[in-house]
């Protein structure tokens, strides 16, 4: 058995796959990466769909989705894919990309596996005369494929209100995809998420929590700074939405850090991990 998380490309293929694919869902795997902890059972694990979306005010830098893009009257409209794939020789320990994407810039993504968390490096460049403006990375981190994590009816799924942990199931009263602000997100909404119902409680900490059934375990995601954090009980997804903040000029970078923890111990042991590591966002901590 290893003794760390261990991660490689993800390949088209079991439930998950076959679920997208029945549904008229496919997405563009190539940047998709399946990431399994010492702990799990049999053939669990856990999908990081790294770059779902990689978005601009006027358009996408990326976008995974087939066969056509995601606002295809909108952002999307001109939108011409361009597939990337992984460069995997460091796996199971690290997978990295550089993604050139012509007349616009680049991004880039760095996992690196560690015994209990994978670290997570996004960066983004922009080469586009007018300013790009926010940048809005959907980071979508799926537990389909995972019987001890995922959590259809959102019963075990948290954000930190500033006070405690709370359900999203608490919050909503039902298993409907609510968004939640997180503080410090400057009040950034990304198009394709503005006719999405908005919760009434701000997150206080840039993390989404998912205990496991048995309470033994958590899988949580979290960044230095999130602008929206919510879960889908279809795919069983869950996101903490990394934010890079404005670019405001042509040739400028931003990047923004995070991990994914798959531990040992509840909830609120996630956090506290999370805490010690980021603080409560991390333009308040400094990170």
């Amino acid at each position: 058995m290893a003794s760390k998380i261990e991660i490689a490309p993800y390949v088209w293929d079991r439930s998950y796959a076959n679920i997208r694919s029945e549904r008229g869902c496919q997405h563009d795997a190539g940047l998709c990466a399946s990431a399994r902890a010492p702990w799990m059972d049999g053939s669990d694990r856990i999908i990081l769909r790294s770059s779902e979306i990689v978005g601009y005010e006027g358009g996408y830098f990326y976008d995974d989705h087939l066969p056509g893009p995601a606002e295809p009257e909108g952002r999307g409209k001109e939108y011409k894919h361009i597939p990337f794939q992984w460069d995997s020789a460091g796996a199971p320990e690290a997978l990295k990309v550089n993604c050139d994407v012509p007349g616009k810039g680049m991004f880039r993504i760095s996992l690196e596996a560690r015994e209990d968390f994978i670290d997570i490096e996004l960066g983004l460049r922009s080469d586009l005369e007018d300013p790009a403006g926010e940048i809005d990375w959907h980071f979508c981190v799926v537990a389909y494929e995972s019987r001890t994590i995922g959590d259809p009816q959102l019963e075990r799924t948290y954000l930190f209100d500033g006070e405690r942990l709370r359900s999203l199931r608490d919050l909503t009263g039902s298993s409907n995809t609510e968004m939640y602000s997180v503080a410090g997100d400057n009040g950034f909404v990304p198009p394709n998420q503005m006719g999405i119902k908005r919760g009434s409680v701000e997150a206080q900490a840039s993390v989404v929590i998912v205990q496991s059934v048995d309470g033994q375990h958590s899988v949580a995601v979290g960044f230095e700074q999130s602008y929206a954090i919510f879960s889908s009980r279809h795919n069983m997804c869950f996101h903490a939405e990394p934010y890079l903040g404005v670019i405001a000029c042509q040739g400028e970078e931003r990047s923004v850090r995070g991990k994914l923890y798959m531990i040992e111990g509840d909830a609120p042991a996630a956090l506290t991990r999370y805490r010690e590591e980021f603080g409560v966002t991390a333009r308040e901590s400094g990170g």
